[in-house]
């Protein structure tokens, strides 16, 4: 736990950040003037690293205080829950207790998203009753106390449902609730965890070498973009120059170049950090972009962490880059993905089938299968495999004693009868068939080669090359095809199995000379039974000389992971966890959508040790992050580095051609926004792009509707608007749209966004 002590009743040590919000009472959170004296305008430019970081401290707490009082508003709507449970729990005397619920209500909430659950940074009211209101709260004999939710416990957290019991820190120390006086609430009104985590970015000044680069930018010294560099491309290798070139149009191959150039220059002259903006407006290839930047900074081996400010955003790249990988080389048995690393909440990352085996639970789960010492280990099922192929025949031969015995014993309590004729391919003991050597090993075989296939399949999947070595994963593959042949010639029909036995007595050195009675397919297989004997020798001295972390410890695991990551994909928030894990440093920092980050928040990425190069995508002229303080909003704080960047004349490069839209919807757009720069692709030029769905003069390729009849209501927060004959008009809309789509032979793809004006 964040903060505690180990000696009983020593005074708590919270963080500084919930300190203070612990601090304020309703009144201060319901006050909109509390901070209106001390948030000032945060410059363009700033005069030292202080001045820089202390900027957005104010604002900071000013935006959490909005935060809570646009929550209070609507109180009769958080999720709730009715407490049974509630006990101090060590270390004792840090204001540290455990709660238990019995279920929460109202857990969908928020317009349709994700059902509540809890986690860890949430922050709660706890009272002795359920209000409707914050005058309710605030009434003559009503008790509360704020909560921060501290951890999970572990069981809750592997089902679908919220957490019903879990660890808190208090605003003070709760010794009225100890005799668990009836009706105890404790009511959800947000998580502060990304703000908390912003707070100790502006306050833990660690590595500052990109920091310093974008403190003061002069505007009258702009920086000047080399347009030569994509055919000059200076040290860079000419193939991986061509290979980019093929692959992407020239803006976007430029922009790749330029970064991979600079950062490689950097490198080798040891110079000052690099900072690089790539300026990615709708449909000109971003993600096409980014994931080719990443694909190329994995093949250079360059430790590379890849941010942005959500979670749907982080996916999809990640995602991409994947894709990319595999595609790479698509007749490959297996794709490597050992390092490549995405982590942070699954539920709100959305992990699916094209990001699960890079998703950082997920891997750890996988590879501790792996290392265990059960049937799934990996010193298990190679041992086994090798014991099969070296003493399948003395087994054998213990089976039939075994089988003998167990006949015996059941011939005391009855009968055995002889039926059916003889077999050939059966061997008995006294009256009963068992099975024949062929069918012995075909059955252990099957059973041992199915864990050892998994065993390597994950070994190829989570674990990077550059640690079980490139030659280590070519055995593997080549295990997998001689496991295959083997299992194949196993099954074929004219297999004997008194020959197969003879064939397993033979030494496994034995390649050659075999005996006259040995048919073509036993002799092959004898090489075979040979060949992988060789390589399963091979790879498990190989994977004895590795140093595996501890399997039982899930710390140890993650650490392990991310040691041997290249590319890391996480929010800018959950950046901050890497603040504290023991692995060599990043070098390179890409911050996606990063005109939709609160430059506030990617002050947490900017300090991660060994970040000497940032890269920011995005495009400012799309929506910035939402403030919930109008005084923070006027003060800058929504702003983005991107966009304060290119206020002041940073070079970006522009990704010139667009691929989406219409040219008569682009028109505007690129009039208004980007000085005609954005050229439209031969494909939105054509007659696929011309096509109607919908009948009617009104449907063309873009649309105006006049509602004149409508009327826009408060929503139950009493923030939002929403106009329900518009509605139904979006719905109607979407209903023919549907219609149109089920006598189409192609997907349609619909993107509903409502904008009010």
């Amino acid at each position: 736990m964040e903060g505690g002590v180990s000696n009983k009743k020593k005074k708590a040590r919270t963080d500084p950040f919930t300190k203070i919000v612990f601090s304020w009472s309703l009144d201060d959170i319901l006050n909109d003037n509390l901070y209106q004296n001390q948030v000032e305008r945060i410059p363009e430019s700033f005069k030292s690293v202080e001045h820089y970081l202390g900027s957005y401290v104010c604002p900071l707490l000013e935006e959490t205080r909005a935060e809570l009082h646009s929550s209070l508003n609507i109180i009769h709507r958080a999720p709730f829950a009715e407490v049974i449970g509630f006990e101090e729990s060590k270390p004792y005397g840090t204001k540290a207790y455990e709660v238990k619920v019995d279920c929460w209500k109202n857990r969908v909430f928020n317009s349709g998203k994700e059902p509540y659950k809890v986690l860890p940074g949430d922050f709660l009211i706890l009272t002795d009753g359920k209000p409707e209101t914050v005058s309710e709260l605030q009434s003559a004999g009503r008790s509360w106390e704020f909560l921060s939710v501290d951890s999970i416990t572990e069981d809750d957290k592997k089902d679908g449902f919220s957490s019903n019991i879990f660890k808190v820190k208090a605003s003070k120390e709760l010794e009225i609730y100890h005799k668990m006086r009836p009706s105890l609430f404790v009511i959800f009104l947000g998580n502060l965890i990304s703000n908390r985590r912003i707070w100790k970015g502006l306050h833990m000044s660690r590595n500052l070498k990109v920091v310093k680069e974008v403190l003061c930018i002069d505007p009258k010294v702009k920086k000047k973009l080399d347009y030569r560099f994509g055919k000059s491309h200076g040290l860079l290798d000419e193939m991986l120059v061509r290979k980019i070139n093929s692959e992407l149009n020239e803006s976007q191959a430029e922009a790749v170049l330029s970064c991979l150039g600079k950062i490689h220059s950097k490198q080798e002259s040891k110079s000052e950090s690099a900072l690089e903006l790539i300026w990615g407006p709708p449909g000109t290839g971003k993600t096409k972009t980014i994931s080719t930047l990443l694909c190329t900074l994995l093949g250079m081996n360059c430790r590379t962490i890849i941010c942005a400010p959500t979670n749907v955003a982080i996916t999809e790249v990640a995602s991409r880059v994947v894709k990319m990988v595999c595609d790479a080389d698509p007749n490959a048995l297996f794709c490597s993905l050992g390092d490549i690393l995405l982590f942070g909440n699954k539920e709100r990352l959305k992990v699916g089938s094209d990001s699960k085996d890079i998703y950082l639970d997920y891997r750890v789960q996988k590879i501790s299968e792996c290392l265990g010492s059960h049937s799934t280990g990996w010193k298990h099922c190679f041992g086994s495999m090798i014991n099969l192929f070296e003493d399948c025949v003395s087994q054998y031969h213990i089976f039939l004693e075994n089988e003998m015995i167990k006949e015996k014993a059941q011939s005391t309590e009855c009968e055995i009868k002889a039926k059916g004729k003889k077999s050939k391919s059966k061997t008995k003991t006294g009256n009963r068939e068992v099975k024949s050597f062929l069918e012995f090993v075909k059955e252990r075989f099957v059973s041992t080669a199915l864990h050892l296939r998994r065993c390597i399949s994950t070994f190829c999947t989570h674990m990077a090359k550059n640690y079980i070595s490139e030659q280590c994963f070519q055995n593997m593959v080549s295990l997998i095809g001689l496991l295959d042949s083997f299992q194949t010639m196993l099954s074929k029909n004219n297999m004997d199995s008194k020959a197969l036995e003879e064939c397993f007595s033979l030494p496994d050195h034995v390649v050659e000379n075999f005996p006259k009675s040995f048919e073509e397919d036993q002799s092959l297989l004898c090489i075979r039974r040979s060949e992988c004997l060789s390589v399963l020798r091979t790879l498990q001295c190989s994977l004895s000389g590795l140093t595996l972390p501890n399997f039982r410890s899930q710390e140890a695991m993650k650490e392990f992971c991310f040691k041997r990551a290249s590319l890391i994909f996480c929010t800018a928030s959950s950046s901050y966890k890497l603040h504290r894990v023991a692995m060599e440093p990043l070098t390179v920092l890409v911050i996606d959508e990063a005109a939709q980050l609160k430059e506030g928040e990617s002050i947490i990425p900017l300090q991660l040790r060994g970040v000497k190069h940032a890269i920011l995508v995005g495009d400012e002229y799309q929506l910035p992050a939402t403030i919930n303080s109008k005084i923070s909003d006027e003060a800058g704080f929504g702003r983005s580095l991107f966009e304060r960047l290119s206020s002041q004349g940073h070079a970006k490069r522009l990704l010139n051609i667009q691929y989406r839209m219409h040219p008569s919807i682009s028109l505007f757009p690129n009039l208004k926004f980007y000085q005609n720069q954005i050229i439209d692709a031969p494909i939105v030029r054509g007659k696929s792009h011309e096509r109607h769905r919908l009948l009617g003069s009104m449907y063309s390729t873009y649309s105006f509707i006049n509602v004149s009849h409508g009327r826009e209501e408060k929503d139950d927060d009493g923030h939002s608007r929403k106009n329900m004959v518009e509605v139904a008009i979006v719905l109607k809309i979407l209903q023919n749209l549907h219609k149109a789509w089920k006598h189409l032979k192609h997907k349609l793809s619909i993107g509903v966004g409502i904008i009010e004006y």
